[in-house]
């Protein structure tokens, strides 16, 4: 490809060969009607039937074509093939830049992986990017080809962010689960290790920090004067933006019942080493006379003073009363009994 420059072609369409030049991951015609085509050099992309180039932005061949082509605007270009971003929308003449991130939902004791994707969308074109798989585009590939996809740009932009959400919505589902999973150990008196809480605790504060400020992007976005955005499209988009905020809501009341959970774990704990405390304190005060007389006995008088005298013994007896008598006052006088 060398540096030859990526443009539309004398009629103001799109070529094929140069969206192939890019070697995406997956490239596809949208038909109109929930399905999709293999690019051809004999059709066209338009508002009813755009291109869809899904890439992979650690190509360096990739990364080659996004910066040489026109296709997208500059502004645009170093934004699809930034590793690390948070969730914006930007708007262009042509069209919207969007960053989204995502989980990708496996059902173990594991937090989620979180991914990242990008997308530049305009009225016939869909140019996304992306490093590590994401379910969410693998479920709208399975409904292209099932024939329940998109049908426009539009669409499009909603079935994606609905998958990314139904994502979303498992992970945190799955952590709900765990939630209660420890309260129900915690009913029946069962301990269990701060390492579990941890986990919990880390997925929720990754889900609350994605799910934030994505609830604004779809806001923002049905809110931008776009032609190919109907208002039945801005409604659906601010359906999802108010589920993201009602699962913001339930992720905050779920920190609230693992900070309960780990005061009743605290409180457990407290509770259990008194009980053992109490219970050696008994075995002490039982213990006691018995190692005061054993000890008594054993006393070896020949040591002490005026051990010559009869009344020897009897003093060693009442100078051990008078220490006990004087201990008794100097607890009362602390408090302390």
């Amino acid at each position: 490809m060398g540096l030859m420059m990526i443009n539309e072609n004398s009629n103001g369409s799109i070529l094929v060969s140069d969206l192939l030049a890019a070697q995406p991951v997956f490239s596809c015609q949208l038909d109109g009607k929930g399905k999709a085509n293999s690019l051809n050099d004999k059709t066209e992309a338009s508002k009813t039937q755009p291109y869809w180039i899904h890439l992979d932005f650690a190509k360096s061949e990739t990364i080659n074509w996004i910066n040489q082509t026109n296709l997208i605007p500059d502004l645009v270009k170093n934004e699809l093939i930034k590793p690390n971003q948070f969730p914006k929308e930007i708007r262009c003449d042509t069209g919207i830049l969007v960053v989204l991130k995502g989980v990708n939902f496996t059902p173990n004791e594991l937090p989620d992986p979180i991914v990242t994707f990008r997308f530049y969308i305009t009225d016939n074109l869909i140019i996304s990017t992306r490093h590590q798989k994401i379910d969410a585009i693998i479920k709208l590939k399975e409904n292209l080809e099932k024939g329940i996809g998109p049908v426009d740009v539009a669409d499009w932009l909603i079935q994606l962010s609905e998958l990314i959400c139904d994502q979303v919505n498992l992970s945190f589902d799955g952590v709900h689960n765990k939630i209660i999973k420890l309260e129900d150990l915690l009913l029946n008196q069962r301990i269990f290790s701060h390492k579990e809480i941890g986990r919990v605790r880390k997925q929720l504060f990754v889900l609350r920090r994605l799910l934030s400020p994505q609830r604004d992007i779809f806001v923002k976005i049905s809110t931008e004067r776009i032609s190919w955005i109907d208002d039945n499209d801005r409604q659906r988009l601010h359906d999802i933006s108010n589920q993201q905020n009602h699962y913001v809501s339930e992720i905050d009341s779920c920190l609230i019942r693992i900070g309960s959970v780990m005061e009743q774990i605290n409180s457990i704990l407290a509770e259990s080493t008194n009980k053992r405390i109490y219970l050696m304190s008994l075995f002490t005060i039982i213990f006691t006379p018995i190692t005061f007389i054993t000890s008594l006995l054993g006393v070896n008088l020949t040591g002490i003073p005026f051990n010559e005298n009869k009344w020897s013994f009897v003093g060693l007896i009442l100078l051990l009363i008078a220490i006990s008598i004087i201990s008794v006052i100097w607890l009362k006088l602390k408090k302390w009994w």
